[in-house]
C-alpha cells in the first residue's frame, strides 16, 4: 500500500493516470509506470494496453505499439476495435495505408466488427494519397456492413473530391451528403466554389450559393471577387446561353441577406453585389 494512503489503486485509476502522461506526450514515464503495475497489485486490462499503444502511436513508435500487441495474450487480453483503430491511425499518418487496411482484413478474421471510427480513418489515409475511387468504395463497403457513415466519413470524400478537382463530381456528392441529413462545411463550399469559377461551371455555381443560403452561410469577399472575376472574363454570349440571370441575381442576394455581418460589412457586400448584378443585367439587356 503506497505511504500516507489508506487504499491502494485500481485499474481504473491507474489506467487513468496513464492516460494523463500520455496525453502530456510523457512517453518515458508512461512505460516507467506501466512498469509499476504488478507492484501496486494492479491487472493490466484491455485499455491499459490500448492506452500504450496510443502512446507508442503518437510518439511514432509503430514496431514498440505493434509489439504490445504482441503482449495481449501475455496478459491474458484479447485486441478489440480501438486496439486496432489505433494501430491504423498510426499507419495511415506514415502513409502506410496498405498496411493498415491489412490490420482491417485481420479484424474480419478475428471476428472484431470495424466500426465508423475505424473506417473514418482508412478513408482519411486514402484521401492523403490521393485515392478518391477506392474512398468512396470503402464508403459504400461500410453501408453493405450496416456501418452508418457519418459527417466525418462524407466530409473526407468531398475534401478527396476537391482536392483531385472533381468540382462537378464534389457538387454531386455534396449532393448525396445533404440527402443524407448531413450538412457541408464551409470550407467545402469555399473550395467547391473556387474550383467552379476556375472551370467556368455557372449553373453548378448557381445552385452552390443557394444551398449556401440555406445553411446560413455568407461567402467572403474573396469568394465573391472570384465569382465577378469569372462572370466578367467569360463571353456574354456564353453567359447568355448557360446561365438564367435572373435566378443567378437572387441566388446571390439570397446569400448576402442571410448574412449576419456588422453594419459596416452589409452596406460593403451590398454596394458589391449591386454592382454585380447591375453589369450582368445591362448584358442581358444589350443581348436578350
Amino acid at each position: 500500500m503506497p505511504k500516507g494512503y489508506n487504499c491502494w489503486p485500481n485499474v481504473k485509476s491507474f489506467n487513468l493516470v496513464l492516460n494523463l502522461l500520455v496525453s502530456a506526450k510523457v512517453f518515458d514515464v508512461v512505460h516507467e509506470v506501466y512498469l509499476q503495475a504488478p507492484m501496486l497489485g494492479i491487472e493490466i486490462d484491455v485499455c491499459s494496453l490500448n492506452i500504450l499503444i496510443k502512446g507508442l502511436c503518437e510518439n511514432g513508435d509503430l514496431e514498440a505499439a505493434f509489439n504490445v500487441l504482441d503482449e495481449f495474450p501475455k496478459q491474458r487480453c484479447e485486441p478489440n476495435v480501438r486496439t486496432f483503430s489505433t494501430l491504423m491511425h498510426g499507419l495511415c499518418k506514415k502513409g502506410k495505408v496498405e498496411e493498415a487496411f491489412g490490420l482491417l482484413e485481420r479484424m474480419e478474421k478475428e471476428g472484431i466488427d470495424a466500426d465508423t471510427i475505424t473506417f473514418n480513418i482508412l478513408i482519411s489515409g486514402l484521401r492523403k494519397q490521393g485515392k478518391v475511387v477506392e474512398g468512396l468504395e470503402l464508403l459504400e463497403r461500410m453501408n453493405i456492413k450496416g456501418c452508418e457513415p457519418n459527417a466525418g466519413s462524407y466530409q473526407e470524400i468531398l475534401y478527396g473530391l476537391l482536392d483531385a478537382e472533381k468540382y462537378v463530381e464534389g457538387k454531386e456528392f455534396m449532393v448525396r451528403m445533404i440527402g443524407q441529413g448531413v450538412d457541408p462545411s464551409f470550407v467545402s463550399y469555399k473550395k467547391l466554389v473556387h474550383g467552379l469559377c476556375k472551370e467556368r461551371l455557372l449553373r453548378d455555381l448557381d445552385w452552390v450559393l443557394k444551398q449556401m443560403a440555406r445553411q446560413g452561410f455568407v461567402p467572403k469577399m474573396g469568394m465573391w471577387v472570384q465569382m465577378v472575376q469569372m462572370t466578367l472574363t467569360a463571353s456574354v454570349a456564353h453567359l447568355i446561353s448557360t446561365i438564367r440571370w435572373k435566378n443567378m441575381s437572387h441566388a446571390l442576394f439570397d446569400c448576402l441577406l442571410t448574412g449576419n455581418g456588422s453594419g459596416g460589412e452589409f452596406a460593403a457586400r451590398t454596394s458589391f453585389i449591386h454592382l454585380v448584378v447591375t453589369v450582368m443585367e445591362a448584358a442581358n439587356a444589350s443581348f436578350g
